[in-house]
């Protein structure tokens, strides 16, 4: 009986650093990330942009940030062509108003969906986000060919894009695009994004990520971008970013 006793405690003796091991392991795999802040770049069916985020994370699965994105919008009828009367004239899109840019400050959430396991793979996340949208619509100016009453070409005159007023013959090429920046007229109005997250890093204080999801935005008054053509009442689009980034402990 004493010699039963005697190997059972030996047993524990012998387990007892093996349980301690797998704790201190368990506590190795989950890291503790506080916060987070990465730079994206993307591309959506409407254009594209660069942003960033700061978020901080007050549980293992839940992120929160804030977020500031710039986005260049571009009308699926905006379509570049040439003057066949000036072959060295750079190309342009006849018929478009107004190049227009978003600028996005909002807040945002995300849920794990899927954890990454110790060994890599990917983490999964649902991502919703939304806030304040700025839109700013640049008036577009072009090169107009000049000509005397009796039809000599006399040079270049630098206008205001107006359909009525300049045929696509007329115009050699789009002006300078800094030109119209001081007529440039300001849009307020909102946004919602969302998506899914999916975070390849391969060490936990780094991001790389890529994400996908839908982009809505409305602003006001609305913005006619193209001559005849309606203004846009929203804009609807999908996206697909790169996120890089850094992540800190406790003690960072």
């Amino acid at each position: 009986m004493r010699l039963k006793k005697a190997n059972l405690w030996i047993l524990l003796m012998f387990l007892f650093p093996f349980v301690l091991a797998q704790d201190v392991g368990e506590v190795e795999w989950r890291k503790i990330i506080l916060k987070e802040h990465n730079l994206n770049v993307f591309i959506n069916t409407n254009g594209g942009g660069i942003g960033f985020q700061q978020g901080w994370t007050p549980t293992y699965t839940d992120k929160h940030f804030w977020e500031i994105d710039l986005t260049y919008n571009i009308h699926h009828k905006a379509v570049l062509a040439r003057n066949p009367y000036f072959p060295q004239a750079r190309p342009f899109s006849y018929g478009k108003l107004c190049d227009l840019f978003f600028l996005h400050g909002g807040y945002g959430y995300q849920r794990t969906l899927h954890q990454k396991p110790y060994w890599g793979g990917v983490r999964i996340r649902y991502t919703l986000s939304g806030g304040v949208s700025l839109g700013f619509a640049i008036p577009v100016y072009v090169n107009v060919a000049q000509y005397a009453n009796d039809g000599t070409y006399t040079g270049v005159s630098v206008e205001r894009f107006d359909p009525e007023a300049q045929p696509m013959e007329d115009i050699i090429s789009r002006a300078n695009f800094f030109t119209g920046l001081g007529k440039t007229s300001l849009h307020p109005g909102f946004y919602l994004k969302t998506g899914f997250n999916f975070d390849f890093s391969k060490d936990e204080y780094t991001m790389h990520a890529l994400e996908i999801g839908v982009t809505y935005d409305m602003v006001f008054p609305f913005v006619q971008q193209m001559a005849f053509n309606k203004a846009n009442t929203f804009y609807l689009g999908a996206y697909i970013a790169y996120n890089f980034g850094k992540r800190k402990g406790p003690h960072e």
